[in-house]
């Protein structure tokens, strides 16, 4: 008798049926994450309004402690802040120890933002002893890709900031 010896086929291959799984699992997630990357400049908008409410609560902070005045000082072109002294001085960073200044230019997502300041026509905003600002108004942050605006506004009567993000 004639033995047959069965050759089995190389199983080094993907099923059809496999290749259209990973096919569509691949399709949907690329449905889900593309929209979550081309949204980050309203992040980037969001971080900046962080950033700048942190800063001021600092000043704020820094000047009932100290009782003396602390002064954050927009960029006219709205480049980024500092935080000085009663005499115009840059302080200096408590964790970095550098001078408080930020610049929104050095980082790439938050170069493309607008932010623009309306305290009255102030560029400065002085914290006194008992952290009350000279002046309230408005930080908008935007950028053309964003439906809608960051908003970040300082009560001139409490010294109280607040962010309204979309």
């Amino acid at each position: 008798m004639f033995r047959t010896t069965k050759q089995y086929r190389g199983t080094n291959g993907f099923t059809m049926t496999e290749l259209i799984t990973v096919t569509v699992l691949l399709g949907v997630a690329s449905a889900v994450a593309i929209p979550q990357f081309s949204s980050n400049t309203r992040y980037y908008a969001q971080s900046a309004a962080r950033a700048i409410s942190h800063d001021m609560q600092y000043a704020q902070d820094l000047a009932i402690t100290t009782q003396s005045p602390v002064t954050l000082a927009l960029d006219p072109d709205g480049a980024g802040y500092s935080l000085e002294d009663n005499l115009g001085t840059v302080l200096t960073h408590p964790i970095t120890r550098k001078p408080y200044t930020v610049s929104f230019q050095d980082d790439p997502g938050m170069s493309t933002l607008t932010i623009s300041p309306s305290f009255g026509g102030s560029w400065n905003i002085a914290f006194d002893a008992f952290g009350t600002p000279s002046v309230g108004g408005t930080i908008t942050i935007s950028h053309e890709a964003m439906a809608s605006n960051v908003v970040l506004t300082l009560h001139e009567a409490t010294g109280t900031v607040t962010v309204l993000t979309p």
